[in-house]
């Protein structure tokens, strides 16, 4: 059965940023504790060894990241983010399609959410490079700001309109698998960066 998953952790976008060109050692050790522990678990989406991510970890904290690196450095996200923020949680999603729920959001006034589910997180450009547009896993920000928008949008959200607005799914998303997420788990995630005054990262598998 095909199915997608979707991480949280809160972060300070500003340290994660910092670690480029910061020649940081204490950081790509901790991150490849990370890994090894994540590794073991099965726990990554992206199926990869220590050798590849202590090289993609060392081109950038010393500056040199790659324009031509196959799938850029967006994919080490799901390492940074426990290692330099806190998970808030995560969740298998059922099916297809879930990539595609900008524009159900859209049509429930969701525009903040939409935004953040449509638009892959830069990391690591605004360096020597231009953002990937078409990542795998694909990362999403919501700062400090949009996440409390996030927040009042859902918390005026009326979730019988799951049910009575479904034709506005892309694919045959199962009704109760999407108000999981949205009156339960996106709710939790948000409450958890907003308590510690962090913006909010998503890293979603499946389409992109």
């Amino acid at each position: 059965m095909a199915e997608q998953y979707v991480s949280a952790f809160a972060i300070e976008a500003a340290v994660i940023f910092g670690l480029v060109g910061s020649n940081d050692e204490v950081a790509v050790q901790k991150t490849l504790e990370t890994f090894e522990d994540l590794n073991t678990g099965n726990r990554l989406l992206r199926a990869t060894d220590s050798d590849e991510v202590e090289t993609a970890l060392r081109e950038i904290v010393d500056g040199r990241l790659d324009p031509g690196r196959a799938g850029g450095y967006g994919w080490l996200l799901e390492l940074l983010g426990p290692t330099f923020g806190a998970p808030l949680g995560s969740v298998v999603l059922p099916g297809r399609g879930w990539d595609r729920l900008e524009g159900v959001f859209r049509g429930w006034d969701l525009t903040t959410l939409a935004d953040v589910w449509a638009h892959p997180w830069t990391f690591p450009s605004g360096s020597c490079m231009a953002p990937d547009p078409d990542p795998w896993p694909f990362p999403m920000f919501a700062s400090k700001t949009e996440s409390e928008r996030i927040h009042l949008e859902l918390a005026a959200f009326d979730t019988d309109r799951i049910h009575t607005d479904n034709d506005l799914f892309p694919d045959e998303d199962d009704a109760h698998d999407v108000e999981w997420l949205l009156a339960d788990n996106l709710p939790e995630w948000v409450r958890g960066a907003r308590s510690r005054d962090l913006g909010m990262l998503l890293i979603r598998d499946g389409g992109k």
